[in-house]
């Protein structure tokens, strides 16, 4: 697919198109290789009744339906030229050998990842790069993750049309945490995910279903919007944030859990498809009560891997 057929096919994806045209308009070609990749999140499984059989609960992670997205094409030069329509202000040129040049904030990781690629062979010879995120951080999903995969993913394509032989994923992964430290369970994600399925650090995997045996779960991201006021609005926020997941659990919610590797501003929530509406009410109502603004919410899809769309 061509970086003309994604910028004016009305039903390609809104993300697509706008990456193909800003890598148009930024490098006056096209590009090469498509790719995307989810954010990834941890889950805390609710607790399956005794004697089913299920999987305890445990570290889960999984892929969602939320995606950046990464245009690359080759260079012959050993330059890294990337640009995002995040920072459109901040398009960076960057050595892939040799010694490092200082990356912008938003670069500085995938321009990390590609030069451990680079000091592999692979990609070496130099890219044009643009780099899209579909959330903003202030969501609570890392951001970080997908974007060195989808910029790795994107540049080992292109080395892999010219006839050179990209990491396999085991390979990249392990590339990847040694160069660039993370977290590696959603760095997992992003790479090993499959629709549906949750994945452990071990590579097993587990449908996400109902620990009553119903619907498949839905799953909601809340994400709280910071009190008005001084140093103690974070300490408001975090106890409003608190009480609105003990309503929501007690409006039906099966479990709660950090969508990251820390404690922050954002829960993940799994409930019932019909307890949808009770919960999001009763978090809205508990914000109220802290004077917290009414907090994002976001639907979570398990969603497969990162994967090449041109």
């Amino acid at each position: 697919m061509t970086e003309m057929d994604l910028a004016r096919r009305t039903a390609a994806d809104p993300l697509l198109r706008l990456l193909a045209h800003g890598f148009a308009t930024a490098y006056h070609r096209r590009p090469a290789a498509v790719w995307r990749a989810p954010y990834a999140f941890r889950l805390t499984a609710p607790a399956a009744p005794p004697g089913t059989g299920t999987a305890p609960r445990t570290g889960w992670v999984a892929a969602a339906n939320w995606q950046v997205a990464a245009a690359v094409a080759p260079r012959e030069d050993g330059i890294l030229r990337c640009g995002s329509p995040q920072h459109p202000a901040e398009t960076a040129e960057l050595p892939l050998t040799g010694p490092a040049a200082e990356a912008p904030g938003w670069a500085a990781r995938p321009y990390a990842a590609l030069r451990a690629l680079a000091a592999t062979g692979v990609g070496r010879d130099g890219a044009d790069l643009h780099l899209d995120a579909t959330l903003p951080e202030s969501v609570g999903l890392s951001v970080a993750e997908p974007l060195e995969c989808a910029a790795a993913l994107a540049v080992a394509s292109v080395h892999a049309d010219r006839g050179g032989r990209p990491p396999a994923r085991v390979q990249l992964a392990r590339l990847l945490a040694a160069a660039v430290p993370g977290d590696d369970a959603l760095r997992r994600a992003v790479l090993f995910a499959r629709a549906g399925q949750l994945l452990a650090a071990d590579g097993r995997t587990r449908p996400l279903c109902a620990p009553d045996g119903g619907p498949r779960p839905s799953l909601l991201l809340v994400t709280a919007r910071l009190a008005p006021g001084g140093p103690a609005a974070g300490d408001t926020t975090a106890t409003a944030l608190a009480t609105a997941v003990h309503d929501a659990l007690r409006a039906g919610a099966w479990s709660a859990s950090w969508p990251g590797r820390r404690p922050g501003r954002s829960v993940l929530l799994l409930m019932p498809p019909g307890r949808r509406a009770a919960v999001r009410a009763a978090v809205v109502a508990a914000c109220r009560r802290s004077d917290l603004p009414v907090p994002r919410f976001l639907r979570i899809t398990v969603a497969d891997a990162a994967r090449r769309e041109d």
